[in-house]
């Protein structure tokens, strides 16, 4: 009797469950549905069950179809709200703070998930982020090995300084200063992930002709790819573990004077491990110098820099530890207490550890140095190393978005097919650098993808990667691939070379960033053609005897003199390129002759992983993208 009784109690429960009427998360309070377009919401059901939807005066009603599913669409509706929807089954769901207005979809890498406390001025931004009609929703970071129709948690929230804290930093300031163009209520949509290529976010489809991504997608079909992450990041913790475990240096306290430093090798700092003589880039490793301080600056507290450690640090000052970080991405900056200090030889040691790739020092040579009061005492060049961890074992297989693809399509890209918005910003290709070829093919297809699932030509709007230093020529190739996405209508790119930095693959300057974007949205979203959707680009490029001619597409603003105008490159042979001295033909036009180069059959333009300094911009003030002609390009 008591089994028979709990079975009917176990069916009439999930009876219950099975009829209740549900949504997808991202349909919630607060959130914002696109004006001016038809708006489709949708969930599931018990099969045959009624349905009805009201919202803003309109009611429509339909049925739980053979699966379950059901949807409705309402005819555009212009910007507005508050509004409160109802969903009505056998249950009833109410939403409120709902609102019409524009709707972006934010995606990429870590440029575009890089937190908004994070960025420049971060903190005072963050303390003035509060917009009542400019909604944020955060798509979790998962990955799937299949189609997705929803995600795994989230929900819209207003944006206040407490809901903005973690988000997108380029997607606020883009937002933002949509909103303050047109004063509607703006939603944001932030799907990004750090570290990811492009394959992540592409079809199995559009991956067909690619048989290692081929291969990698069929061995993890219906795998739970949730547990696969949660097995890595209890592997790599033991990991960690395991080489403060094996660690010599910390065993043999290599940190204090005591330590006899004549079998250290040298090298010089800041690099990367994997250009030195290491025999591997994981584990640990100790590096040391002493530095000579006078009587004064012994008599004060110092402060210590010494940029970005990959991955973790712990800097020790004649023997005392004086700070520590775990995170890669940040610029370490210690003090140095007086008490640490003597008159001579103070010793600087850093013992680093790594638990993946990379490993070493990735900032730049200026990162690295030692503030007095009266002087700044650089810290590059000739450091001693010692290995802490020799011949340890490999780190666990990483279980990564960039080494699966198609995972994100699946899981943060596909669910929002049906939620119809107004158009794409997208920030990512530094993780895309060794194939920039595929690259040029593989953005393109993406972009047609999303547009055909959206079921409309909607404006895509990108980020060229930004000045790298130090990247083995890379960068160059791969912005080239990027800008091969502008042969598609309804595209603009975003050039950043001016306001990156040379030593950070993320420069902290998003609010530019965010404001090219509106200028772009401007544009090729809301018809303001008068304003610039990019910076000047060559139209015309006639090779002569002597010289070269670039004819631009928009009047330039050169922001030098013209005969010292940087990244105009001359070649006869393409192998030796020399720098080329400018003169001004026109508004729009360039003479360019390179005394070294007497018959020019070759150019470029900010060719390089870091170019320097940007001087050509348009009248709006946004610069030219790099570029490269040859003269058999040109039929000329």
């Amino acid at each position: 009797m008591k089994k028979s009784f709990f079975i009917t109690v176990l069916l009439c429960v999930c009876t219950l469950s099975w009829g209740k009427v549900e949504l997808p998360r991202f349909f919630s309070n607060h959130m914002v549905l696109q004006q001016n377009e038809p708006i489709t919401i949708f969930g599931k059901a018990q099969v045959g069950e009624a349905i009805t939807v009201t919202f803003n005066n309109s009611s429509l009603e339909t049925v739980g179809d053979a699966s379950g599913f059901w949807s409705v669409t309402f005819s555009p509706m212009k910007a507005g709200g508050p509004f409160t929807m109802e969903i009505k089954g056998d249950n009833t769901i109410t939403l409120s703070d709902v609102y019409l207005g524009e709707v972006w979809f934010c995606s990429g890498q870590s440029n575009m998930g890089w937190k908004l406390e994070d960025a420049l001025n971060g903190e005072q931004e963050l303390a003035n982020a509060n917009y009542p009609e400019i909604k944020l929703f955060t798509v979790p970071r998962y990955m799937s090995s299949t189609l997705e129709t929803d995600v795994k948690k989230g929900a819209w929230e207003t944006c206040t300084s407490e809901n903005a804290k973690g988000f997108s930093a380029v997607a606020y300031f883009f937002g933002r200063y949509l909103y303050e163009q047109y004063k509607v209520p703006i939603g944001l949509i932030n799907s990004s992930w750090g570290g990811t290529n492009i394959e992540a976010w592409m079809s199995s489809e559009l991956l067909a002709q690619h048989p290692e991504s081929q291969k990698i997608i069929s061995s993890i079909k219906g795998k739970d790819m949730i547990e696969a992450v949660n097995q890595y990041k209890l592997d790599h913790k033991n990991y960690s573990v395991l080489l403060d475990e094996k660690d010599l240096g910390s065993q043999q306290h290599w940190e204090l004077e005591t330590t006899t430093y004549k079998s250290w090798k040298t090298f010089n700092l800041p690099t990367l491990w994997k250009n030195t003589k290491l025999e591997q880039t994981h584990g640990v490793v100790w590096v040391t110098k002493t530095i000579t301080l006078s009587k004064e600056e012994a008599q004060e507290n110092l402060s210590l820099s010494i940029g970005r450690v990959d991955d973790e640090d712990i800097t020790y000052f004649n023997g005392v530890e004086i700070g520590a970080s775990q995170k890669k991405d940040l610029d370490r900056v210690y003090t140095v207490p007086k008490k640490l200090l003597r008159e001579g030889s103070n010793r600087i040691t850093i013992r680093t550890k790594n638990l993946l790739d990379l490993g070493g020092f990735r900032g730049s040579k200026s990162d690295l140095f030692l503030q007095t009061k009266a002087r700044t005492i650089p810290l590059d060049g000739k450091w001693q190393y010692k290995e802490g961890t020799p011949k340890v074992q490999e780190p666990p297989v990483r279980v990564h978005p960039r080494y699966f693809p198609t995972t994100l399509y699946n899981s943060m890209v596909h669910p929002f097919f049906k939620y119809n918005v107004k158009g794409v910003i997208w920030y990512q290709g530094e993780s895309n650098t060794k194939n920039p070829d595929e690259y040029a093919q593989f953005f393109p297809e993406m972009i047609n993808l999303w547009r055909t699932n959206w079921s409309k030509e909607l404006p895509f709007l990108y980020v060229q990667v930004a000045n790298y230093a130090n990247q083995d020529n890379r960068e160059a190739p791969l912005r080239n691939a990027q800008a091969a996405a502008l042969k598609l209508d309804k595209t603009a790119m975003v050039v950043t070379l001016d306001i990156g930095e040379d030593a950070n693959v993320h420069p902290r300057n998003k609010q530019e960033v965010g404001k090219r974007l509106g200028m772009a949205a401007r544009n090729l979203a809301y018809g303001e053609t008068e304003i610039a959707k990019g910076g000047p680009t060559p139209v015309n490029v006639e090779f002569q005897k002597k010289s070269v001619f670039i004819a631009f597409n928009q009047d330039l603003k050169i922001k030098a003199s013209t005969s010292g105008v940087n990244g105009f490159m001359l070649s006869c042979d393409n192998k030796k390129f020399y720098p080329a001295q400018v003169t001004s033909i026109d508004s729009k036009t360039l003479k360019l002759v390179a005394d070294k180069v007497k018959t020019p059959k070759y150019i470029k333009y900010l060719w390089a992983d870091a170019p320097g300094e940007v001087m050509i911009y348009n009248l709006q003030d946004l610069p030219a993208p790099p570029f490269k002609f040859s003269k058999d390009d040109t039929n000329n």
